[in-house]
């Protein structure tokens, strides 16, 4: 990744949490100093999430209020003019972590909105607040734990029992790591940036927090640097090319295989989906985290086609658990109900939902776009609209909700060229001669440009980079022309509803 490039997506803005215990008293000195320094002395935003620390709030808005509804352009310009002298701004409140998917999507909206007036963000979490924190963890680029011997058990178990913690960047401020045993996966989750760590905690947090702000920003690019991973490798490809020139003219000679173009991955799966789809109800078991909010929204998709509503999957989801013996309040947490490890539910046909005339039309589609994902729980979210209307956004794709870093499957040869932009995030395209097909909002990218895929490559894994509320793909189709209004690589292309692109070509395994 060039310098410029890689300072850009940093200068875009993201959000650090700091996790500290409820038994230690907060360094606000030191938090502001560290908070200016990450800016570049600019205005910074403080966000506490905990609701027990003495943080002196000055925001027109409470912590709360950041996951109850998306501000508007007068309640924005309301927040950018309260900033006081030491240009800080900062939310508190009682009760402000989110506990709901909505609240979830709502307070990322909200963060990105926040980050446009102050580009780095700083969170304040309670390391004793393990449950609904996960959703708010992954949304950060980084998360710095505050560590003293009190609060050294309650640091390692938030990191140990808080999933999402294991997999972004962490600095971990002290010198003594968890023990091995009692914490395997905090333990090595820490370690990643071992070097960082042991730089941190030899300059003192609370006596130079503008040298930590230093080597968080480290950390703050090796992030993105992590996510796009590829604009380095050329660099690579470059130095090694007379050795790899040479490799490759030697390997035919010394590897003689034969290529299999068939693209048997995706062939599998679509004839599977087929075959589910016609069938009354299927079983799933469930792994103690999934919810049956999802799996519900995934059963009433696959069955009829539908993009589902809250009262759809509210009315499903008790009707499936009476009909499997169970009452309907069974293994609540929150707006959720995550069934214990082992557990089997059969979920049937949604018998009582209206099924729409045009699901037979859409559902061999819908079958297809799924199939696509390395998924077997993935499910459309939202149709391709061509003009907004007083219910619906523009909307020029169809999103397929899916699993974070699940693998993103090329349904035909083509050539790869790959994107960025604010909005779609990392993008990757498959072009052909008549027609382009991107997939947006990836994590990796598994291709490069100009490189040639084959049926059922692996070509990217699901992500959130962009504007997004979770990991999905949002699959854009266009029709390749020389006038084309949109262009990728060095191809012009219009778009088309993806339903149609879809019967246009008929696409099959073959």
């Amino acid at each position: 990744m060039q310098k410029k490039v890689l300072e850009s997506l940093y200068n875009q803005g993201g959000l650090t949490l700091f996790a500290i215990s409820d038994e230690e008293t907060l360094p606000k000195d030191a938090l502001k100093k560290f908070a200016l320094a990450l800016n570049a002395g600019a205005r910074f935003i403080v966000i506490d999430f905990t609701g027990k620390h003495p943080l002196e709030g000055n925001a027109p808005f409470l912590a709360t209020d950041l996951s109850q509804k998306v501000f508007t352009t007068e309640e924005i310009e309301k927040i950018s003019s309260s900033f006081d002298d030491d240009r800080s701004l900062t939310f508190t409140g009682s009760k402000p972590l989110p506990s709901s998917d909505t609240q979830f999507r709502t307070l990322y909206h909200n963060i990105k909105i926040l980050e446009k007036i102050a580009p780095q963000v700083i969170g304040i979490i309670s390391t004793e607040q393990v449950e609904n924190v996960g959703k708010l963890v992954a949304m950060a680029r980084l998360l710095i734990v505050h560590v003293t011997p009190i609060s050294m058990k309650s640091a390692a178990s938030f990191i140990e029992d808080v999933k999402e913690a294991q997999k972004i960047e962490i600095l971990w401020l002290s010198k003594e790591l968890p023990a091995r045993r009692s914490y395997p996966r905090a333990r090595k989750a820490i370690r990643k940036n071992a070097s960082a760590t042991k730089e941190a905690f030899a300059l003192d947090f609370q006596k130079k927090p503008e040298d930590l702000a230093k080597i968080v920003k480290k950390l703050h690019k090796i992030s993105i640097l992590t996510k796009n991973p590829l604009d380095g490798f050329p660099r690579i490809i470059r130095n090694l090319f007379p050795l790899l020139l040479i490799v490759v003219i030697i390997a035919p000679f010394l590897f003689v295989t034969d290529i299999d173009r068939s693209d048997s991955n995706l062939r599998d799966r679509i004839q599977e989906r087929n075959q589910l789809s016609v069938a009354p109800s299927f079983e799933y078991t469930f792994d103690g985290t999934e919810n049956m909010q999802r799996i519900a929204r995934y059963a009433i998709g696959r069955f009829d086609a539908i993009i589902t509503n809250e009262k759809m999957i509210k009315n499903y989801v008790a009707k499936t658990l009476e009909e499997n013996g169970f009452g309907v309040t069974s293994w609540e947490k929150g707006n959720l109900n995550i069934p214990p490890k082992g557990t089997s539910i059969r979920f049937s046909r949604p018998d009582e939902i209206k099924r729409p005339a045009s699901a037979d039309t859409i559902g061999a589609a819908w079958k297809y776009w799924t199939s696509v994902i390395s998924d077997s729980i993935a499910y459309l979210t939202e149709f391709y609209h061509e003009n907004a209307t007083p219910t619906q956004r523009k909307h020029n794709g169809i999103d397929v909700a899916s699993r974070q870093g699940a693998r993103i499957l090329a349904p035909f040869g083509a050539k790869a060229w790959t994107s960025r932009d604010e909005r779609g995030g990392v993008i990757i395209a498959l072009v052909r001669k008549e027609d382009v097909i991107l997939f947006m909002h990836c994590d990796k990218l598994l291709y490069l440009n100009g490189q040639e895929v084959m049926p059922g490559d692996p070509i990217a894994t699901v992500g959130t980079t962009g504007h997004t509320t979770g990991p999905h793909a949002h699959i854009v189709t266009g029709l390749v022309s020389k006038k084309g209004k949109k262009r990728i690589g060095n191809v012009r292309y219009d778009v088309i509803d993806p339903i149609k692109w879809f019967y246009k070509f008929k696409p099959t395994s073959k």
